[in-house]
């Protein structure tokens, strides 16, 4: 089996799917398996794909025969994989370090009390060009005084230990902040961590997503906040700043529909 399974979850991304596949496929670590679920794309996604597994048998693709959802997909696409580590990627995403999975590996080989590590982060525009860099809170007790007032981890920069996550349950049915919500969860088992490299170019659409869904978003991050209060510091701090995003994300929407 190999040691590390890497996880594409994909609607609809035909234009950006090939740069993600080659981001993975170029890795310096060989050792993994691809699987790549498409939660019933209308594009030539599949298409695409095939040309990729007719080539490499470490490439996996399971097509879904309805939407499901980004939270059932990460959860379908976890249970399936077989390594010990999980990394993911985002289909709009690339990862940007060529031995970004020999890095994330060989640190969660050497520090087993680590259950999550992540990395810095270039974001590009629509079109693939660079906006700015940045750098997420580096060392545990960095990440865990922020944690609850934002993500510390960009979601394609993370390999977290796959046992630990099925543990804690899995990925929760929110619309935007499963992987958030994993996180801490993954947190209250064991350590996390970001490397200080950049490992990933993260896509920012230009559109972004409705307001509609921001509302929503906005309030499951404060269930989320709820949820953890007793587990992670700054719990008053972040409240108000949820409760502060979330009269922005209903007054915008308000401005836009009423």
């Amino acid at each position: 089996m190999p040691k590390i399974s890497v996880v594409i979850i994909t609607y609809n991304r035909a234009p950006y799917i090939c740069a993600a596949i080659d981001s993975v496929v170029c890795q310096t670590n060989s050792d993994w398996e691809l699987l790549i679920i498409d939660d019933a794309s209308t594009d030539n996604t599949k298409l695409l794909i095939d040309s990729y597994i007719n080539r490499d048998s470490r490439i996996k693709y399971i097509k879904n025969l309805n939407n499901i959802g980004i939270s059932a997909s990460r959860n379908k696409a976890l249970h399936a994989t077989s390594g010990k580590y999980v990394a993911i990627l985002d289909s709009d995403d690339i990862w940007a370090d060529e031995e970004k999975l020999q890095k994330q590996c060989n640190f969660l080989e050497n520090n087993v009390e680590y259950v999550v590590v992540g990395g810095a982060v270039i974001v590009l525009n629509e079109r693939g060009a660079v906006i700015f860099h940045y750098k997420n809170p580096i060392t545990d007790m960095a990440i865990r005084k922020i944690i609850l007032l934002r993500n510390p981890f960009i979601n394609s920069s993370v390999m977290f230990v796959r046992e630990v996550a099925i543990k804690c349950g899995g990925y929760e049915d929110y619309v935007v902040g499963e992987d958030y919500d994993l996180f801490l969860k993954m947190g209250q088992l064991g350590k996390m961590y970001n490397l200080n490299d950049f490992l990933v170019r993260y896509r920012k659409h230009d559109a972004g997503i409705t307001w509609s869904k921001r509302v929503r978003a906005a309030q499951d991050h404060l269930d989320i906040i709820n949820k953890f209060k007793q587990a992670y510091p700054n719990y008053f701090f972040a409240l108000i700043k949820g409760y502060v995003r979330l009269f922005l994300a209903k007054f915008l929407f308000c401005s836009d529909h009423c």
